[in-house]
């Protein structure tokens, strides 16, 4: 039963009928109940959740890096949902029970900062290095760019990462894989920030290396 706080005309705590009332932060409101659940779980239902748990598990991984390539996009949400919802009708691939991330489709930052020309990747032991032709000066490109370089393992589900590798004036950055990669295969990605404005390139995938 619903109780009346300041007579009649006053906000009410409790449920009258199909209405709730409740306060907020001093402020009445009221909501309707929520109509009954035939079957929470139809076929459509448990497809979508599991396409969600399998793209927000991967972007748990990378926390670190969306944190930085999506802060511009973040708006009214956080860099996680921004990254969620900008790759998730593109990224996944497969049929039910069997979904698998399409890493070559997948962003992990996003601006309108200008990319170096012809970057180039190549793993040599346990290193990623990427190489790139200089384009200081075009648009906002700035020499003091820095490169954003990941590596996700999809086997073990652990990702490295570095947001500041080098400067976009010295035209390569490299990477340290952890040895205990070796004979695994790893999905890279690279972007660039600039490090006074946080004003981010889009990412472009590099391929899948054997370590």
């Amino acid at each position: 039963m619903g109780k009346i706080n300041k007579g009649i005309l006053g906000g009410f705590t409790g449920k009258v009928g199909t209405v709730v009332g409740a306060f907020w932060k001093g402020i009445a409101y009221m909501r309707s109940l929520a109509g009954s659940i035939h079957n929470p779980k139809t076929i459509k239902q448990t497809k979508q959740r599991a396409k969600f748990a399998l793209l927000s598990q991967f972007l748990s991984h990378i926390l670190g890096f969306i944190n930085v390539g999506f802060k511009s996009q973040a708006i009214g949400m956080t860099e996680a949902n921004a990254a969620f919802i900008r790759n998730f009708d593109d990224v996944i691939g497969g049929d039910y029970p069997n979904y698998e991330l399409l890493y070559d489709k997948m962003i992990v930052s996003t601006g309108n900062l200008e990319l170096p020309d012809s970057p180039d990747a190549d793993i040599d032991g346990n290193i990623l290095t990427v190489s790139w032709t200089d384009n200081s000066g075009t648009g906002k490109a700035l020499a003091n760019d820095e490169a954003m370089l990941l590596a996700y393992n999809s086997v073990k589900e652990q990702a490295v990462y570095n947001i500041a590798a080098g400067k976009r004036s010295e035209r390569a950055a490299s990477l340290t894989l952890p040895s205990a990669w070796s004979g695994d295969s790893v999905d890279c990605w690279f972007a660039m920030r600039n490090p006074d404005t946080n004003k981010c390139t889009k990412s472009i995938y590099l391929g899948n290396f054997s370590i």
